[in-house]
């Protein structure tokens, strides 16, 4: 069986509605998001202190995650339907700064190993 891949428009949705259900629950991470992109196969999630009122250190002091793609990128980190769905559409999850300095990025077999600790079957 084959299925179309999900539009531009439905990925970002996908990830910009868990930014928000996070941020919704309090989560300062994921209020400091101001855009969410997809081009070339790749997601990239901009994060901006600022917006929190946080300078960069001490967003990093605050932020779990060594690699803000690992944070970003659990709509596809899971074996579930929507991670299912979105998978074959994504390469990459990058997570950047407004200036576009790196703050991580994952591919789609990463996240998903991240998520489920076992390695992304084939298709």
């Amino acid at each position: 069986m084959t299925s179309a891949l999900p539009t531009d428009a439905d990925v970002i949705a996908a990830f910009q509605d868990y930014i928000t259900e996070r941020a919704n629950n309090g989560v300062i991470v994921a209020k400091a998001v101001t855009n969410i992109t997809f081009t070339n196969r790749i997601v990239t999630v901009t994060f901006d202190p600022s917006k929190v009122k946080l300078s960069l250190a001490d967003f990093k002091s605050i932020n779990p995650f060594d690699n803000l793609a690992e944070f970003a990128g659990i709509p596809i980190s899971f074996a579930d339907d929507e991670g299912a769905r979105l998978r074959p559409a994504i390469d990459v999850v990058a997570t950047v700064l407004p200036d576009g300095t790196s703050l991580g990025s994952m591919t789609t077999a990463q996240l998903y190993e991240a998520g489920t600790g076992e390695p992304l079957p084939s298709s």
